[in-house]
């Protein structure tokens, strides 16, 4: 009873499970109907070829008889011992004897035929050669005379007729009437009556209808006028108006040569096959419909159990699905049962759990309605300190913090907070509304779940690129801050990838002072373009910055900076460079920004100089050049940024005499260390090779190198002593000499000097090492 109970009190979860059932049961049910149509139909439609070969045969062996006894019927008619018995009026004994014993021969010689009888017109009298026309007392005679002679339909000449001895519907035998005319035979002509036996024709169907698919059937012959007749041995017996009318009805519009029907006849259904066959005939192939669908009896049975079957397993399988489909409502269910205590419950079967969630939800949309226009409210007011407080007294300011139950310790201290995103421009490129919402919920709440342990706090969103937060209680210590706002930092960094930096004002003991904080944190956690990103930052942070009155950069600065961009020395530019940015450190925000953007204005004008007075051509887009500080926000990003520009300027815009001189250096040392080992080679060799003078080779290697063309001679060749010293086995002196030395002791002082050890020395300790 308790399961029971559980049942009906779901409404929601019978739904689903009976949606599952029914689908599942409607599926396997349609699947097997459908299933069972589609074997019905192939089974017909086999049986109909089947049966159409069967007919077609049967046509066929028709046909072959009816042309084999054309010719014997025709050999028969001309026979001389025949003739008397056809056409005279006194008949001799001995023609009579001659007559019966050829028509025995003839009997005897063929397999098919059952019978013979010759009419004699002008006496009347019929001759048969059947053992029974001659001992039945005249039963056969009489039938046979009967059927000629008062038939009301006329009787074809030349052609199979069947008949029947009894006046039954069976077949006993194909009648062929044989006159001297090809007209319907008529009483007054005297005529051979041939009498085929059915059997060869009935038993071949049988045995190709037994071997083609197993099904019993029966062969039947309808005439013109609609009579039928049926092997002798026919194992049922058929309506003969059923049997018309359903030949009628399926031929109701254009007759065609051969058909399938289905329908009753004799109170049984049975499948109709039939053929158009020799002359008026029609061949019939019946079959019962319930014998012949046996197969597909038995497989719908079959599938009906399987169907039962299955139908069983997918409601277990539904049962199971459906309470995996309702564990999250069973869930929210029991999560939400607490509220639904002061919700009115009605009847349970008018209702639902989701009418129940429904009600709950609405009750819930209700208080959160509430909650939500206080909250706008609160930071309406909160809002209002932080931006307008000189316009509301002390008194007012307590009296709201208390109305609205703020954080906020009235009669304070208080200090002011702004967590300012970091690179806002590119992250307001990138990010989505919707994400926004996302980011703003998680700053506000995380902030304030972790700023609420050591203080009172009310933070609100400034709907642009910082969030303002106000902290009060005692004490107000950076000390204790900054590691909590560190923690909202990497917090948020984290599991959000926000980078924050974050101004923290002086504390003010007085209410509307908050606005004046709120200033001095922004303007506070704008310097992260000198402290860096994530950076929490004081008022004493920035004291030198604060305190300094500079307003711009030096002009010789800026000038020396143009000129080494114009002459392409860019050693000069990036010391320039370097010192420009030592004082921008130090400038005030504002002052630190025009700088940067005078700066960027210097290189550009350098840039155009360049481009208007020389062949050279830069390919970067000039004008563009003042916009660079958008793209960056630190300091040493706008370091790196103007040292890449002025780099890439300086190279464009180098004159094509220094690419001349460093060719000339570039070959003297390729000399050097291709020649090192020749004794005479110097300075002057040097020179001549390269034809120039001495002088000028040496001066222009000094003021590229630093060192003379001799002193960088004898580098290179003391470094490759050192080499052969570690890696060889000759003598000091053959190393000497394979580097370019003939003096000894002029080449241990120079090693000495440059390695503090002789060559000797140096060996020693290298091995010992």
């Amino acid at each position: 009873m308790k399961a029971y109970g559980y049942f009906t009190s779901k409404k929601y979860f019978k739904r689903v499970l009976f949606s599952i059932m029914l689908t599942m049961a409607l599926i396997l049910t349609g699947l097997s109907a459908v299933n069972t149509y589609l074997l019905e139909r192939s089974v017909k439609n086999v049986q109909e070829e089947a049966n159409l070969k069967v007919l077609t045969q049967t046509q066929y062996n028709l046909s072959y008889m009816n042309e084999i006894i054309v010719h014997l019927s025709s050999f028969a008619y001309r026979d001389n011992t025949l003739i008397p018995l056809m056409f005279s009026s006194n008949l001799p004994k001995m023609d009579y004897i001659r007559g019966y014993q050829q028509m025995y021969n003839m009997l005897e010689s063929s397999s098919f035929l059952h019978s013979m009888s010759i009419y004699n017109a002008t006496t009347g009298e019929l001759y048969g050669s059947s053992s029974d026309f001659l001992v039945d007392g005249g039963s056969t005679k009489n039938s046979i005379l009967q059927w000629l002679l008062h038939t009301n339909d006329s009787l074809p000449a030349s052609r199979l007729i069947p008949f029947s001895f009894n006046n039954s519907n069976g077949i006993d035998a194909f009648a062929f009437i044989v006159t001297d005319t090809y007209r319907p035979f008529t009483p007054d002509q005297s005529a051979i009556i041939l009498f085929i036996k059915p059997d060869w024709v009935f038993e071949s169907l049988s045995k190709l209808n037994g071997t083609g698919n197993g099904n019993t059937g029966d062969i039947l012959i309808q005439t013109s006028s609609g009579q039928l007749f049926e092997s002798g041995d026919s194992s049922q017996t058929f309506n003969q108006e059923d049997i018309g009318r359903l030949i009628r009805n399926d031929n109701a519009g254009e007759p065609s040569e051969s058909g399938f029907v289905i329908g009753k006849a004799g109170g049984q259904k049975v499948m109709v096959t039939y053929l158009r066959g020799i002359g008026d005939w029609t061949i019939l192939y019946m079959q019962p419909y319930k014998q012949l669908m046996q197969a597909v009896s038995d497989m719908r049975t079959r599938n009906l159990m399987l169907t039962g079957a299955f139908i069983l397993i997918s409601i277990g399988i539904s049962i199971w699905l459906s309470y995996k489909l309702y564990g999250p409502i069973e869930t929210m269910m029991k999560r939400i049962l607490p509220h639904m205590r002061n919700i009115q419950e009605p009847s349970p079967r008018s209702r639902s759990e989701l009418d129940a969630m429904s009600d709950v939800y609405e009750q819930l949309s209700g208080q959160l309605q509430e909650i939500s226009s206080e909250q706008i409210v609160r930071k309406y007011y909160i809002r209002k300190f932080l931006t307008d407080s000189r316009s509301l007294s002390e008194m007012d300011m307590r009296q709201l913090i208390m109305k609205h139950e703020l954080q906020l310790a009235p009669s304070g201290p208080h200090m002011v907070c702004t967590l300012r995103l970091d690179r806002y421009d590119e992250y307001d490129r990138r990010t989505s509304p919707e994400m926004k919402k996302l980011h703003s919920f998680a700053i506000t709440n995380i902030t304030k779940e972790i700023m609420s342990q050591k203080f009172g706090c009310e933070i609100i969103d400034m709907q642009q690129d910082h969030f303002t937060f106000i902290l009060s209680g005692m004490p107000l210590d950076p000390a204790i801050i900054k590691p909590l706002i560190t923690d909202v930092q990497q917090v948020l960094d984290r599991f959000y990838s926000l980078s924050l930096t974050c101004g923290i004002s002086d504390s003010t003991g007085q209410l509307n002072q908050l606005s004046s904080s709120y200033y001095q944190s922004y303007q506070l956690s704008q310097y992260s373009i000198l402290m860096g990103y994530q950076a929490t930052i004081e008022a004493l942070n920035i004291r030198t910055n604060l305190d300094n009155k500079q307003k711009s950069l030096p002009d010789d600065v800026e000038k020396k900076l143009s000129e080494a961009i114009k002459k392409g020395k860019l050693t000069d530019a990036g010391s320039e460079l370097e010192r420009a940015f030592d004082i921008l450190a130090k400038l005030q925000l504002e002052d630190m920004r025009r700088a940067i953007s005078d700066m960027a204005w210097i290189i550009k004008n350098a840039a155009a100089d360049i481009t208007s007075n020389r062949i050279t051509h830069l390919s970067m887009d000039v004008e563009r050049i003042p916009l660079l500080p958008q793209d960056y926000y630190t300091l040493d990003e706008l370091h790196m940024a103007f040292l890449s520009l002025c780099t890439a300027i300086c190279e464009e815009a180098k004159p094509s005499s220094m690419e001349r001189n460093e060719m000339i250096i570039e070959t003297v040392k390729e000399l050097i260390w291709q020649k090192y080992a020749d004794y005479n080679l110097n300075q002057q060799s040097i020179a001549s090779t390269v034809k120039l003078s001495s002088a000028y080779v040496g001066k222009l290697f000094k003021d590229s190198c630093g060192l003379t063309i001799t002193e960088y001679l004898n580098d290179v060749r003391l470094s490759r002593a050192q080499e052969l010293l570690l890696k060889e086995d000759s003598t000091i002196t053959e190393i000497m000499e394979k580097v370019g030395y003939g003096n000894q002791s002029y080449f241990f002082r120079l090693f000495k000097s440059k390695f503090g050890s002789t060559p000797k020395e140096f060996r020693i300790k290298k091995s010992i090492s």
